[in-house]
């Protein structure tokens, strides 16, 4: 069972296209994460040890397939994000702190919820975007930039944040 499983995750994977394949880099980081909290309450360090090095794998790959050419300053925040969401990792297992994992995951969540949104514009148009966000919540949204919470990103280009858990 689990073989046909991996191989329809393969497949899935081989014939995605780039912004469906970050998507999913999300979720596994997300939804690993969220296992490693559940090992860590249960006591079960060695899946905690699996579900942190696939997490921190599916941030490797997003940290790397970022497009340093373009120089836009998200890209570096990007990376700072990234960083940070590792360091919290590396924080949480080395002192078993739920709450290292929780702000890693709070990055990512925000993170992959705005991709999610940019999915949806480049799959089925700006329209359907609004549709969808019109049916979730009659209130207009409280941030217009994909960042989140973490409002507008500086322009100033090699400025470093300090993202400490």
């Amino acid at each position: 069972m689990e073989r046909v499983h991996r191989e329809y995750l393969e497949s899935r994977a081989l014939s995605a296209q780039p912004v469906e394949i970050v998507h999913m880099l999300y979720q596994v980081a997300i939804d690993n994460l969220n296992l490693a909290i559940t090992c860590l309450d249960t006591g079960d360090a060695i899946a905690r040890s699996r579900a942190v090095t696939k997490a921190q794998e599916a941030v490797h790959e997003l940290t790397v397939s970022l497009d340093r050419s373009v120089d836009a300053p998200f890209t570096r925040t990007l990376v700072d994000l990234y960083a940070y969401v590792l360091s919290c990792m590396v924080t949480g297992h080395a002192k078993k702190s739920k709450q290292a994992f929780k702000d890693a995951l709070s990055v990512l969540t925000t993170l992959a919820v705005a991709w999610a949104q940019v999915k949806d514009e480049l799959v089925h148009g700006p329209q359907a975007t609004n549709v969808a966000q019109e049916q979730e919540s009659p209130e207009p949204s409280q941030t217009e930039t994909p960042y989140g919470s973490y409002g507008p990103v500086s322009a100033t280009p090699g400025t470093s944040r300090d993202w400490t858990c």
